[in-house]
């Protein structure tokens, strides 16, 4: 068993995203960012390129918005791993099959390592660590949180919950759902959905010196919160391996 006595995995994974962001400020023009980035990753996500959304905005509108500031502007897949970029944030996810934090992470210290070699963050601003997962029952059943109206329990058609819970210079932005809607495996199912954003903005120019052990606090932390939401009797359905 693992020192901090949290399950390795659970079986089935919940996990269908799990994505490690650094929004920066840049040395260089917003808009050569991508071009540099490109050309040092496109051996390696050479599966397809996709142009997002937001390209179809015009650039005053990109610029100007602050909702939009940070959003990426391309996708670069390989397998299961997609890169995003945009003029002021890059992003790892492994989609579909999680592939474990022992194979993810050091792909994600790869990446920003290569990054930094790169030369074009001036200062990282944020890094956000999220897993997203989805159950096909009422989640809130089986989790130890209680929503209560009136001193009763909450009976509701839907719900959905949305909080912030700060431990050390992390922050959880935890958002619960039941009966949510998702596509998993090109088939539309409704179930229920745990997000956990772990945030943290207190990094700076030094984000590179400290990357690996933020990256491991920051994922000890979001993992330590879900399995403290889900009930033991709960968990032990999930075939957890220590």
């Amino acid at each position: 068993m693992p020192g901090n006595g949290l399950p390795k995995k659970i079986s089935p994974c919940p996990i269908v995203e799990a994505i490690v962001e650094l929004r920066f400020s840049s040395e260089v023009l917003p808009d050569a960012v991508f071009g540099i980035i490109y050309q040092a990753f496109k051996d390696e996500f050479s599966e397809k390129v996709e142009n997002l959304p937001i390209l179809q905005l015009p650039e005053p509108i990109r610029s100007m918005d602050p909702a939009l500031k940070y959003q990426p502007y391309y996708k670069l897949i390989a397998g299961n791993l997609i890169l995003q970029v945009g003029p002021r944030v890059t992003s790892l996810s492994n989609v579909k099959d999680y592939i474990g934090w022992e194979t993810f992470s050091p792909k994600i210290k790869e990446t920003f390592s290569k990054l930094e070699k790169l030369k074009i963050i001036k200062s990282v601003e944020k890094l956000g660590i999220r897993y997203i997962n989805f159950f096909k029952l009422d989640i809130l059943d089986n989790i130890n949180l209680r929503i209560v109206m009136n001193d009763e329990p909450l009976k509701a058609l839907q719900t959905t919950l949305k909080t912030e819970i700060q431990e050390d210079n992390f922050v959880n932005i935890l958002q619960i759902a039941n009966k949510a809607k998702a596509t998993i495996q090109n088939k539309a199912i409704t179930g229920s959905v745990i997000d956990i954003d772990t945030v943290s903005t207190d990094i700076g120019e030094t984000f590179f010196e400290r990357m690996e052990n933020l990256l491991e606090k920051g994922h000890n932390i979001e993992k330590k919160l879900f399995f403290s939401l889900l009930k033991k009797e709960f968990l032990r359905t999930l075939n957890p391996e220590y």
